[in-house]
């Protein structure tokens, strides 16, 4: 406590020859409620990093020292400094401090911990086959501190106006057929998905027809076909609505023909 000295002089009629016996001092020991000098500050730290309270205050010694997270006393956190190691989404939240001694108690300004986390793929996108003329839609699931924000990519290239978690195409045509990954982004940097593809799908279509034959009997004839679509392409060639066995190719050649 802080001490307070008060001298006193006795001078009785008459004075002790002992001049020690005509003085005294009376001290008294004035002990000093807690105050606070320097609060701890509000924070925000990036999810897994290590953050620091601090408190700084007066009052007769010793002090005792009580932090509390939303309310509640934290364990073992009995000094002037609290250090918060490896902070993770579950601590962010309130924090103060209880200092008592034996004049009393005070108790801090509430400091805020607020704790970033950068962003993550949990889900997606997939890869997708999809029919020529259909919809095609690629989706992600992410966590991370909000606002994420996203933009979508095809082949590398950034697609105007993609920029939700999920991707939709309609009515696909081949040219959109590729790679396509997403980046989301937030306060604390960014990241990049993986990249998923698109197949699209085209009909087999006959470009050039067979053309008619006509051929000397004994000598070979053959008849070809130009089609177009998703490989691999499979033919089979019919006479008179008959397959013809081993006829799988896009010309088909008649030796030795007969009437």
């Amino acid at each position: 406590g802080k001490l307070i000295s008060n001298p006193l002089t006795v001078a009785p009629p008459p004075p002790d020859p002992n001049s020690a016996n005509n003085m005294a001092t009376i001290v008294t020991t004035v002990n000093v409620p807690p105050a606070i000098t320097a609060q701890p500050n509000s924070q925000t730290a990036i999810v897994g990093t290590n953050v620091t309270f601090q408190v700084t205050v007066t009052g007769t010694a010793p002090l005792g020292y009580q932090w509390t997270f939303n309310d509640n006393p934290l364990m073992g956190a009995t000094a002037d400094t609290l250090l918060l190691a490896a902070v993770q989404p579950a601590q962010a939240g309130s924090y103060a401090v209880v200092v008592t001694n034996v004049a009393g108690a005070v108790t801090s300004a509430v400091a805020s911990l607020t704790v970033l986390v950068p962003p993550a793929f949990t889900a997606g996108p997939s890869n997708q086959a999809v029919v020529i003329g259909a919809n095609a839609g690629f989706t992600v699931t992410v966590t991370g501190t909000s606002p994420l924000v996203y933009q979508w990519a095809f082949d590398g290239t950034n697609l105007a106006g993609a920029t939700a978690d999920t991707l939709l195409l309609t009515n696909v045509q081949p040219d959109q057929a590729g790679s396509y990954a997403v980046m989301v982004t937030n306060v604390t940097g960014f990241a990049t998905s993986a990249v998923a593809s698109l197949t699209v799908l085209v009909p087999p279509a006959i470009t050039t027809q067979p053309s008619n034959q006509t051929a000397v009997v004994g000598t070979n004839a053959s008849f070809t076909v130009t089609a177009t679509g998703t490989a691999p392409l499979v033919y089979q060639w019919a006479f008179d609505g008959t397959n013809l066995a081993g006829a799988t190719a896009d010309t088909l050649l008649l030796t030795n023909v007969e009437s």
